[in-house]
């Protein structure tokens, strides 16, 4: 067929396709299709596509491109026009562009996914036991972005040189999950995490997660690197531990958030509304509010006077198997910080105000670009409300129905 017979379209997709691998999963749809072209990052919230070929086939992208779409992703809108044709004699994924524009929208964290959990308790795997591990559907987003677009050069995994393997993923369009994966690490090539006492002597383990669990059950405090800032972990189920840490935090009512193993758990503390659990499992993992059980293994200085709980589910795999190795199931896994200064994001402020609030720091070398604390949602009236919108959700726009007037707030 003559280059000029085939049909041509150039398509704008605009939502949160950035971050979420909807480059590769363009790639490989249109490869499969016998489609040339490009896809490209515009910058912001939107990526470019340009298909030629069949056009009976190009009809068949434009169907399946929505219905098909990496999980995360999210299409606010599609703008298609027929265009002349290039005459490319394959696809590619071009290297991004940089332009804001007022619908700009950055990719926000997202959770650990049921295949990257798989990975970390699978004794072959070279991502065994890897607490960081993530792929394009999963992991780090906005936390970690110094620039758009999301590229790993943009990104705090920059000094994180990829391994041969893990470079080979990532160059492999056959890999659903790594290929173009800006955020993929392994043991080999990735962050490493340590354990400091809270005086900033360093311990040398062989398993972080192993050895920080045991000091948890025995009912030390301790504080945690995560995906936003750090959280000071304990007991939940032990009064002294739980009286122990609003002492020294200087907390003496406030409620502590819990952190439980899964669904399963959750229904042993808490009554979850009707919804909770599909927001509980969802990629935001975000904190729900929520009726305590009377008879909850929780002491009662959790949330003194208060009949709720407020309970998220592990989002990093640090957090799934620390939660798999603790008996109880779950923990506190409040914010750290002391009371009115924001999250600590990195060691200098773990050393300096948490000093005498925990025993123990674990800490990975990926550095926390943008603080992010976890995000609270409470039901009224059976809807979903927002308390704290963060981790997740933000810096992710609002769509509205009414125009607004530009602001800088």
């Amino acid at each position: 067929m003559r280059c000029r017979d085939i049909g041509a379209i150039k398509i704008k997709v605009v939502g949160i396709v950035q971050g979420v691998g909807f480059r590769p999963f363009v790639y490989r749809l249109a490869t499969s299709l016998n489609l040339n072209g490009y896809v490209v990052n515009l910058g912001g919230s939107e990526v470019e596509i340009h298909v030629e070929g069949n056009r009976d086939r190009i009809d068949m992208f434009l169907t399946r491109l929505s219905i098909e779409k990496p999980p995360p992703a999210k299409i606010m809108s599609i703008e298609i026009k027929e265009v002349e044709p290039q005459c490319f004699s394959s696809f590619k994924i071009l290297k991004s562009g940089k332009s804001l524009s007022i619908r700009s929208s950055i990719p926000p964290d997202i959770a650990i996914c049921p295949d990257c959990i798989t990975e970390i308790y699978n004794s072959s795997s070279r991502f065994y036991r890897y607490p960081w591990n993530s792929c394009v559907w999963c992991g780090p987003r906005f936390s970690m972005m110094i620039d758009i677009p999301y590229d790993r050069e943009n990104t705090a995994m920059s000094r994180f040189e990829l391994c041969d393997e893990c470079l080979k993923d990532y160059s492999n369009p056959n890999n659903t999950r790594r290929f173009h994966g800006q955020g993929i690490s392994c043991s080999r090539c990735g962050p490493k995490t340590f354990i400091y006492r809270a005086n900033g002597e360093k311990i040398d383990v062989d398993d972080p997660v192993k050895f920080i669990a045991k000091k948890i059950v025995d009912g030390y405090i301790v504080a945690i690197k995560g995906v936003g800032g750090y959280h000071i972990a304990c007991l939940a189920s032990r009064d002294d531990v739980v009286l122990e840490l609003r002492s020294r935090k200087r907390r003496p009512s406030q409620p502590f958030a819990l952190m439980a193993r899964d669904f399963n758990v959750v229904n042993k503390i808490a009554i979850p509304p009707p919804g909770a659990r599909e927001i509980l499992e969802s990629p935001q993992r975000p904190i729900v509010v929520m009726p305590k059980r009377i008879d909850a293994p929780v002491s009662e200085y959790v949330a003194p006077g208060l009949s709720t709980l407020g309970v998220m589910l592990p989002y990093t795999g640090f957090q799934v198997m620390l939660l798999n190795s603790i008996p109880d199931g779950f923990l506190i896994m409040t914010s750290g910080n002391i009371h009115g200064k924001p999250m600590c994001i990195d060691l200098k402020c773990v050393f300096s105000e948490l000093v005498d609030v925990v025993d123990y720091v674990v800490e990975h070398e990926r550095q926390i670009i943008h603080r992010v604390d976890d995000s609270v949602i409470r039901f009224t009236d059976g809807v979903p409300v927002f308390l704290r919108r963060a981790r997740g959700y933000a810096p992710e726009w609002i769509e509205t129905q009414i125009n607004l007037q530009e602001a800088i707030a």
